[in-house]
């Protein structure tokens, strides 16, 4: 970006090219209420319905491939109560899985304290390969089109992919389908929603299609929010948020199940951000700073939907590319110019066996990774490069033992090839293995149970510092591998369900992407307990969760400010929803909350203790029969005791060299929505 218009940046007036962008994205929706007299009026379908699902997480296995029981699975369903803006909005109730970052380009996901680069995780079976740069997020992500999320916590099947040193994550978006109602070829929605907080506008259109055998959909989402104030009334200066994101996706149908899908996504992030983007500043008064992020991604894939005797193939074939560029680095006194470039192709050819007590997936996947560093740091400046192949064999076999007793098991052999930035090359290989149980000693009570260890091979470093503060050192380089346990029940009474579990995560080996010395590791840990409990009526619900997490670095509570790529401490964090339906009437309310108890881990560093903080949202939507059921007003009142805190998972908080994120305060965003 020319210097000369650095300043235009630091005042309240939003770019003239994004008032032109969200002034037609907002005519688009807009233009859409006329639409409102076509919609099918399905009022008296919903007024059929008794029951409402509880907006919550599951974790239970009515899917073949669904997680294994500790995981977490958020529905279609759930992800439309939530109505969710960011990652954390997406994992706000469950307190397993945590979301910490002030804007969602800074955001990072943890799961049971473990940081998500060492889980596998994938949008659509594209592979995420997050090393660019430690002070930005790591999954970064529009979850506007989300269809469901799937945890594996810990102990991951062999099919889910290489590396699942922690667990996996898999995000799958909607298709045409899902937005096109039945007995409809086209259809779609636009939406609209300002923030009182940030005092900006969101915009969000998506348009589908689809015919007997062809699918198509295109989805646009737009943000131009200023920087918002936190709980103390103050502003937070590189919080606002003018990302773009687009998604495309064409699928074929066959006859006899054939399904081929193909799909495009791009996601772009501009703008100031402070010296160090996780961090709410530096105390050495380093300016803040121009960045740009952005993601592309396209894959294809076939699946069989209607298998017919042994052949249910799945096959795909992914490419993602992530650009950082960062202008302006201020080190010290000085500044740089640096950039990153990841680029992963990954696929995967398998097949499910059936084997009549229940399915054998077996298959081959692999993936290929390049990073690329630039930047103009004195004598070694210049443009360097990491590259890792990977291929692995795996099987996973989920079988009915009997009427009660539940079993999957499995294991995987990779065979990786890893080169330096120095021409160092490196041939490593690995085997994975894990083992679930699950049996049913009443039948309203089950005991479950896994173990199991992961090879992490050799991950690629953190490209924007490639040779930066020094030269890379491959020296004793070597891979990382998992070891993980869990153990838990779950009773169910009528309307009450009730789970609980203990876990144990090992980590040997979990590297450091940043350092110069690539063997630069720890031995990461972490274990505590998760407890949930669910209680169903006919049309609300109410859900609680409790996770006590305790995460070690070599024996010690790991410094926030050296967490990156490893984990943080967590602590207790009891989250607590509820909802509430008036189908008749088309409205429906509901709350969350989060509590975080204090942490005296830090003084075991001579650092403060982690605060205690408790926040509370509110929401309400009203869909009124009168306009065919087609429009919804929503508002969502958010932190609505305008607390001063940092989420659990900020970073930055215990170094006199870092000033931590406040989230922000009180806000209420007013949103409508029309479906055509």
């Amino acid at each position: 970006m020319p210097q000369h218009l650095l300043p235009l940046l630091f005042t309240t007036h939003l770019p003239l090219q994004r008032w032109i962008r969200t002034t037609l994205l907002t005519g688009v929706s807009i233009a859409a209420f006329p639409c409102v007299s076509l919609a099918q009026d399905n009022g008296s379908e919903n007024s059929t319905a008794a029951k409402l699902d509880p907006i919550t997480i599951t974790a239970d296995r009515e899917a073949e491939n669904a997680p294994l029981p500790g995981g977490v699975t958020i529905d279609q369903e759930t992800l439309d109560a939530i109505a969710p803006r960011s990652l954390k909005d997406v994992f706000s109730g469950d307190a397993a899985v945590n979301v910490g970052g002030a804007s969602p380009v800074t955001q990072k996901t943890y799961v049971q304290g473990i940081e998500d680069t060492k889980l596998n995780v994938t949008i659509d079976g594209t592979r995420q390969n997050n090393s660019n740069y430690h002070h930005l997020g790591t999954t970064i992500m529009d979850p506007g089109m989300l269809k469901q999320v799937d945890v594996e916590t810990g102990v991951a099947p062999a099919d889910s992919g290489p590396g699942a040193l922690g667990g996996s994550i898999a995000y799958e978006t909607r298709d045409a389908r899902d937005i096109v109602e039945p007995g409809r070829t086209f259809g779609g929605y636009g939406k609209i929603a300002y923030d009182t907080n940030s005092q900006g506008l969101s915009e969000w259109l998506t348009i589908a299609g689809r015919s007997d055998s062809v699918e198509a959909l295109a989805y646009l989402q737009n943000n131009n929010t200023n920087n918002y104030r936190d709980g103390n009334g103050d502003k937070v200066p590189g919080t606002a948020n003018g990302s773009e994101n687009g998604l495309g996706k064409f699928a074929f149908n066959g006859h006899d199940g054939e399904r081929f899908e193909a799909f495009a996504s791009h996601l772009e992030d501009e703008g100031v951000r402070p010296a160090r983007p996780n961090f709410g500043a530096l105390t050495g008064g380093q300016n803040p700073q121009w960045i740009s992020y952005k993601k592309t991604a396209m894959g294809v894939s076939y699946v069989d939907e209607i298998p017919n005797g042994q052949l249910d193939p799945e096959l795909s074939l992914n490419y993602s590319k992530s650009e950082l560029d960062v202008p302006r680095l201020q080190s010290g006194p000085n500044y740089f110019h640096n950039q990153s470039e990841v680029e992963t192709i990954n696929g995967k050819v398998a097949n499910n066996f059936d084997v009549g007590i229940g399915k054998v997936n077996t298959g081959i996947d692999f993936y290929h990774d390049e990073a690329t560093g630039t930047h103009d740091n004195g004598a070694r400046a210049g443009t360097y490069k990491e590259k890792s192949t990977n291929i692995g064999l795996f099987s996973q076999a989920r079988l009915n033992l009997t009427d009660r007793w539940r079993t999957s098991f499995g294991g995987r052999f990779d065979r990786q090839w890893f080169t330096g930035i120095d021409g160092t090359e490196f041939d490593e290989q690995g085997l994975s293995a894990n083992a679930n149980t699950e049996y049913d000693i009443l039948p309203n009570t089950t005991l479950y149970g896994g173990a199991g260890t992961a090879f992490g091979g050799l991950p690629i470093g953190e490209s924007a510092i490639y040779n930066f503060t020094g030269v890379w050192d491959y020296s004793d380089f070597a891979p990382s591998r998992s070891f993980n346990y869990k153990a838990g029940s779950r009773v169910t009474f009528d309307r009450l369900t009730l789970d609980g579990n203990v876990f144990y995560n090992r980590i040997e080996r979990s590297h450091d992407l940043s350092s110069v010395d690539r063997q630069t590791t720890a031995d990461l840990v972490t274990r505590g307990i998760n407890l949930s409990g669910t209680y169903q009526f006919d049309t609300a619900y109410i859900r609680t969760t409790y996770s006590h997490t305790i995460v070690r670095a070599d024996g010690a509570p790991p410094v926030s400010t050296a967490s990156a790529w490893q984990g943080v401490l967590l602590g207790d964090i009891i989250t607590l929803d509820a909802g509430k339906e008036w189908r008749d009437l088309g409205l429906r309310a509901g709350m969350s909350s989060e509590l975080a108890l204090r942490n005296d881990d830090p003084k075991k560093y001579g650092e403060q203790p982690i605060d205690t903080y408790f926040v509370a949202n509110l929401y309400g939507e009203w869909t009124p029969e009168m306009l065919s059921n087609a429009v919804t007003l929503r508002i969502d009142a958010n932190n609505i005791f305008d607390r001063a805190y940092s989420n659990r998972t900020t970073t930055g908080y215990d170094s006199i060299r870092t000033e931590p994120y406040l989230d922000p305060g009180r806000s209420f965003i007013l949103s409508a929505k029309v479906t055509f």
